[in-house]
């Protein structure tokens, strides 16, 4: 009897600890993203949709089309999903995150996001009721992290083997780089979530047999590395944007297709994210949004600083810029990525009604994004 007690036990133990075991894996780990079949993973990244409640349609659209169009193994949200400061209550804001997560649940496609400093801004809804309602979604695939970390999702989505669902191929780095610092300006990535990110590469690169898991890390405020990285030239340079009072373009080691149309708008604050990444050896690349007019590729020191532009119609943007960004990975060669973009005009130029909605929105959002550039430009000149 006492044998079969003792069985009986150590069966309920292994139970419990196979049931502690699951229950330990993120939502992110327990979806099991592989490559697929022919060694491709495409990544969509959707940068500031920055909507409220009611959601324009041409946004709606755009989007819809795009995710029919390139049918993703994953789509990040990198911050400034919803326009917290243009919806009323927190029930708005709820509203907005539903307009878009709607859009997305349909295809079935795995779901991740950041915050930007507009997500909570105006202080309708926080960050982590926030959380909860993407959390609605069984495509959604993000979590907060808890208090132990600075921030509100603050996490990793590791891409598996098409043939080994243990095997690790690839990582997606996802960092909340807040929203406004206490000293002023823009926030950026604290110690604590470096911490976490070399606690956790550490253990990808244990996992990986000692090699680091070639990565991308997604964020919605850029590093200021990014003037580093950036050409400095004379004031009068066609095509210069100025700030802090120096004039910048972007250099010839810049990706095709790279545009600048805005002064990048980094944190004043150098937490030392940079540094770390670089030091870590992981990352390939930094994907940030943000800055609604720029779209590049700058490569420094071994990461490439990317910024996508916006998506949305309802904030500022140039229209000719404005696009969804991709990214494909090849498992043969992780530690090289593809990246393009998806414009509207791509999916609708042989839409004559759309087109036509497309040319009203543009004379507004240009001429909202030439104020914009404006002041941005005359701030960098006043040191703001």
């Amino acid at each position: 009897m006492k044998k079969i007690i003792a069985v009986f036990l150590s069966v309920v133990m292994f139970c419990c600890a196979g049931i502690t075991m699951v229950s330990a894996l993120t939502p992110a780990e327990e979806a099991k993203l592989q490559f697929n079949e022919d060694g491709t993973f495409k990544i969509m990244n959707l940068a500031d949709i920055q909507d409220d409640a009611l959601m324009l349609s041409i946004t709606a659209e755009y989007i819809d089309a795009a995710v029919a169009a390139e049918m993703p193994d994953l789509i990040i949200l990198t911050g400034d999903n919803i326009a917290g400061h243009l919806t009323a209550s927190a029930e708005k804001s709820a509203t907005a995150i539903r307009k878009v997560m709607n859009i997305l649940e349909p295809y079935g496609i795995p779901v991740a996001i950041v915050f930007g400093n507009h997500d909570d801004d105006g202080g309708r809804m926080s960050k982590e009721d926030q959380m909860k309602v993407y959390e609605e979604y069984s495509c959604f695939i993000g979590f907060d992290e808890g208090e132990e970390i600075d921030g509100v999702g603050t996490y990793n989505v590791p891409i598996f083997s098409s043939t080994d669902a243990d095997d690790i191929v690839f990582n997606c780095w996802l960092f909340d780089s807040g929203s406004y610092d206490e000293n002023g300006g823009y926030d950026h990535v604290k110690q604590s979530q470096l911490d976490w990110y070399k606690a956790k590469s550490a253990e990808l690169k244990a996992v990986n047999g000692g090699e680091v898991v070639p990565s991308l890390a997604f964020q919605h405020i850029i590093v200021p590395e990014i003037f580093e990285a950036l050409e400095e030239v004379s004031a009068g340079t066609p095509g210069a944007i100025n700030k802090y009072g120096k004039y910048y373009v972007l250099p010839e080691t810049a990706g095709e297709g790279s545009f600048m149309g805005e002064p990048p708008c980094p944190s004043a604050t150098n937490g030392g994210q940079f540094d770390a990444l670089v030091e870590g050896g992981d990352v390939l690349g930094i994907v940030t949004g943000h800055d609604h007019s720029n779209s590049f590729v700058v490569p420094y020191k071994g990461i490439d600083l990317i910024n996508s532009p916006t998506c949305g119609f309802q904030s500022y943007g140039m229209t000719d810029v404005r696009g969804i960004r991709i990214f494909t990975l090849d498992e043969s060669a992780p530690d090289e990525y593809e990246t393009y973009l998806v414009s509207y005009e791509d999916l609708f130029a042989d839409n004559a009604f759309a087109m036509l909605k497309h040319a009203f929105f543009a004379f507004f959002s240009n001429f909202i994004a030439e104020f914009s550039a404006f002041f941005g430009s005359l701030g960098g000149a006043l040191g703001f």
